[in-house]
């Protein structure tokens, strides 16, 4: 992660959803310390209001907007709430997203919903939000969150895959119809990531921390600073000619063929 020493973006407006905790916390984190504008969303007011209220003591502008990406009019509301308060938004992460397992014969309807509509509606909508504005400038960042499910799959997570299948399509469709304007839409796949709340395999013990990182050819878990410097880059101008790309952030994971 950046230790601040570098502005890249400097007076930009970014808007990270998922942003009151773990890796959309951090990722916010990363932006202001690079002199960005940031504005947090997500469902829990108390965490982003926290989030913001840490922007602000770096010397950052911040903005807590509550927001259910996977309804339209709380994305409507938040894009007008964040361009009023802070100007266009000229950066997108789509860290918001949510998590559930369980056998495909018995996995409930309203999870399968919940999933597709946080995972896929929600990165669909905040990005159509936004993207006209972009267009108009001539200028954009978009980076979402995939998965290592984007790629290969685990049992009992057939929905989770699914909606993870869908951002990666979103992002090669987005980038497609809008690199000519000059907006990069790109994603970042996270493996195996320390958080706050543990692993729901780990925690209902159907699946060991050992496993997990035995599994991984860093020998370690990832931490959410590994994932907030590749959302920077995919950011940053460094990346100008990036379009349409899901980086697999995940130790070696995809690439070793060892069980």
């Amino acid at each position: 992660m950046t230790d601040g020493r570098l502005r890249r973006f400097e007076g930009r407006h970014v808007l990270v959803t998922g942003g009151g905790r773990g890796i959309g916390r951090v990722i916010a984190l990363a932006f202001a310390a690079e002199g960005a504008t940031v504005t947090v969303a997500s469902r829990t007011a108390d965490q982003i209001a926290a989030v913001a209220a840490e922007l602000a003591g770096t010397g950052a502008k911040a903005l807590a907007v509550t927001c259910d990406v996977g309804v339209e009019t709380d994305v409507t509301r938040l894009i007008d709430t964040a361009q009023q308060a802070r100007g266009p938004v000229e950066i997108l992460v789509n860290c918001a997203g949510t998590f559930s397992l369980g056998p495909s014969t018995s996995f409930a309807t309203a999870q399968v919903r919940e999933l597709l509509d946080t995972n896929v509606l929600g990165t669909f909508l905040v990005t159509r939000g936004v993207a006209p504005g972009m267009i108009e400038r001539g200028y954009g960042k978009v980076v979402n969150f995939a998965s290592l499910l984007s790629f290969t799959a685990f049992p009992q997570r057939a929905a989770y895959a699914a909606s993870k299948g869908g951002v990666l399509q979103l992002t090669r469709a987005f980038a497609l119809e809008w690199a000519r304007h000059g907006i990069n839409v790109n994603a970042v796949a996270p493996g195996m990531i320390q958080i706050e709340t543990p692993h729901p395999a780990v925690a209902a013990g159907t699946l060991s921390e050992d496993r997990i990182v035995g599994r991984i050819p860093a020998a370690r878990r990832g931490r959410p600073a590994d994932v907030a410097g590749p959302v920077l880059f995919l950011c940053s101008e460094d990346a100008a000619y990036i379009h349409g790309h899901t980086l697999a952030v995940d130790g070696g994971w995809l690439v070793n063929g060892y069980v």
